[in-house]
């Protein structure tokens, strides 16, 4: 129904626009009739590449992120080379708003057709906009770039593949880490060097770190179901079945997790009801000991001067460990013109050279995932990247092709998790009301 909803939609508009467009359409079409698709990626190329010596016009695209922390710093000053650097009459019109705005406003201008011509997006929602027709399949991206694509990470590219078809062009990739202030760890009398290795010395250190008359707390767990499954896996449970058609998650491999995480609340180990940013500040204030995060946060401790560890998250007491992994991608809407789409290509193509993806994996630390950046000396040498890249292995993508993954979060897992860390209610009961949410969501497919 959402998908019919959203095509009459744009149906309506269309009968709207037509008839002032039709004229131009008309012409455009007359040249391409007999090319192939190749040879009109490349006119299209070749026209773009013209735009400032011919016509003397930019290409204006919007770009849209989340990238609110230091990251979108960085990526800021890239994206504004860009706009200096290229020859092509580019410019794109970056706007960053926290994540919960960015997917508040997309809808709308999808439906409308004045959605940013250019995203970026985290693999997990690839299956809900590739299913409304929100963004589009960018797999030509490849032939028209002429990049070779060997030289990037197979399995990279594949977690923003969905139905066969590619829906995003990686701009990087990453699991989950244990941050730690090796201060804290200091004056708790423990090894700097040593971090938790498995949830009972997670629990034990956690008890240590804590200073209540201090305000500062040994764990940093955000009021979101996402963090609930590095635990869950590495406990051998699961939110799914392998089939992906029914919740596996009221077991007691989920309950045990549960149990721990609420205990952290209760126990004043965590503050409750903090979101990721909120937690992100008081680590980097030295109010935080141990938090579970993404590389983006790397830069910022390294701004703030923090003394700070960075590893694998702890294991489950038996030694197994399973992290999420992910990452975001440039994604290309339906609101874009073919022009706007091969603009939207030769930003894509700036940020796959290889300067660029070194810039951004040392300044942030995000593993590297092209082969020619693997070879590059400095990155051989770097601290951070020795440590991350090793823990790429554990790492597994949460509600693979599960289009309905927003559902199931918004309505259920985020406020049913919310409850349990205030105390509302039991483990065994948010471990069976999420078991329900996922199945109601799944049964309305």
């Amino acid at each position: 129904m959402k998908k019919l909803r959203f095509m009459c939609m744009v149906i309506a508009i269309m009968l709207v626009v037509l008839p002032l467009t039709g004229c131009d359409m008309t012409a455009t079409k007359g040249t391409g009739e007999d090319k192939t698709k190749s040879e009109i990626l490349n006119d299209q190329k070749t026209q773009t590449g013209n735009a400032t010596s011919s016509s003397q016009r930019s290409i204006k695209i919007k770009f849209w992120n989340g990238f609110t922390s230091t990251d979108g710093q960085i990526l800021r000053e890239i994206f504004n080379r860009f706009n200096e650097q290229n020859d092509k009459g580019i410019y794109v019109e970056m706007d960053i708003m926290p994540w919960a705005n960015l997917f508040e406003k997309l809808a709308p201008s999808l439906a409308t057709g004045t959605a940013p011509e250019l995203l970026l997006m985290g693999c997990e929602y690839i299956p809900e906009y590739a299913e409304n027709g929100g963004i589009i399949s960018i797999e030509e991206f490849w032939e028209w770039s002429g990049l070779e694509r060997s030289n990037y990470d197979q399995t990279v590219q594949d977690i923003f593949k969905y139905k066969g078809n590619y829906y995003g062009i990686p701009m990087q990739y990453n699991t989950m880490y244990l941050y730690w202030n090796k201060d804290l760890f200091k004056e708790a009398g423990l090894d700097p060097e040593k971090p938790p290795k498995t949830f009972d010395e997670l629990k034990e250190y956690a008890g240590l770190l804590t200073k209540k008359e201090k305000q500062q707390y040994g764990f940093g767990i955000a009021t979101a179901s996402s963090n609930i499954t590095n635990f869950l896996w590495s406990n051998g449970g699961d939110w799914l079945n392998e089939e992906q058609t029914e919740a596996a998650c009221n077991s007691p491999e989920m309950i045990e997790v549960l149990r721990m995480l609420q205990d952290f609340a209760l126990n004043g180990v965590t503050p409750v009801g903090m979101s990721g940013a909120e937690l992100d500040n008081l680590l980097l204030a030295g109010q935080l000991a141990m938090y579970i995060n993404g590389p983006w946060l790397i830069n910022g401790c390294r701004q703030n001067n923090l003394n700070f560890g960075i590893g694998a998250v702890p294991a489950a007491n038996n030694g197994n460990l399973q992290v999420p992994a992910g990452g975001c991608a440039y994604m290309v809407t339906s609101s874009a013109s073919e022009e706007e789409k091969i603009a939207a290509f030769e930003c894509i193509k700036y940020w796959l050279s290889k300067d660029v993806l070194k810039e951004w994996s040392l300044k942030n630390g995000f593993p590297v995932w092209s082969r020619e950046v693997l070879e590059d000396e400095e990155i051989k040498n770097d601290e951070i990247q020795s440590i991350l890249g090793p823990l790429n292995k554990y790492g597994r993508l949460p509600f693979a092709e599960v289009p309905e993954y927003s559902r199931m979060t918004n309505e259920y897992l985020d406020p049913l998790f919310e409850q349990l860390m205030y105390g509302q209610i039991s483990p065994e009961e948010c471990a069976k009301k999420m078991a329900d949410g996922i199945n109601t969501v799944l049964k309305g497919r």
